[in-house]
């Protein structure tokens, strides 16, 4: 039986990247949000987009089993906030949630040095993933549970080993 393997993405899976993004967006967050709002994600999430997160010094993980694509994330730097870092683009392929892949790429993404050498990494959770957050020991910004424009709650983790 072949194992997952998390590693970072290569920019010629930009366009299945954000074609898994889509799927998800529009199969398990449609129960949270209309339509007409994720569209405007999936358009965000575009394959120069996905590509452009590596360029501009992020770090994007796949994780595959074989060539199969289940699941991607990125942690950021925050330009403006020296010691901050945003995981973003964190998406499961719908037939694997609740198999502990998304556990494992946090995992990965929490072991890279941009999120190692943070003070601070926040997240912008959706309504359907912020519980799957606070699984993972992540807690809403200033421990006060609050959903920001009706469609996400900013959660935080602090590194205190630095």
């Amino acid at each position: 039986m072949e194992q997952i393997c998390i590693r970072p993405m290569e920019e010629a899976q930009a366009a299945a990247v954000s074609a898994l993004i889509g799927r998800v967006l529009l199969e398990v967050n449609i129960r949270d949000y209309p339509r007409e709002a994720l569209m405007e994600f999936v358009d965000y999430y575009s394959p120069e987009r996905v590509a452009s997160i590596p360029k501009s010094g992020g770090h994007s993980y796949v994780a595959m089993l074989g060539d199969e694509l289940l699941a991607c994330g990125s942690v950021v730097p925050v330009a403006d906030r020296p010691g901050e870092c945003i995981i973003q683009a964190l998406f499961v392929r719908p037939d694997w949630e609740g198999r502990g892949v998304g556990r494992q790429l946090v995992e990965t993404l929490e072991a890279d040095p941009l999120f190692r050498a943070a003070r601070r990494v926040a997240v912008s959770a959706s309504l359907t993933s912020h519980e799957f957050y606070l699984k993972l020991g992540y807690r809403y910004q200033d421990g006060i549970k609050v959903c920001e424009d009706n469609d996400h709650y900013w959660m935080e983790k602090f590194n205190t080993s630095l």
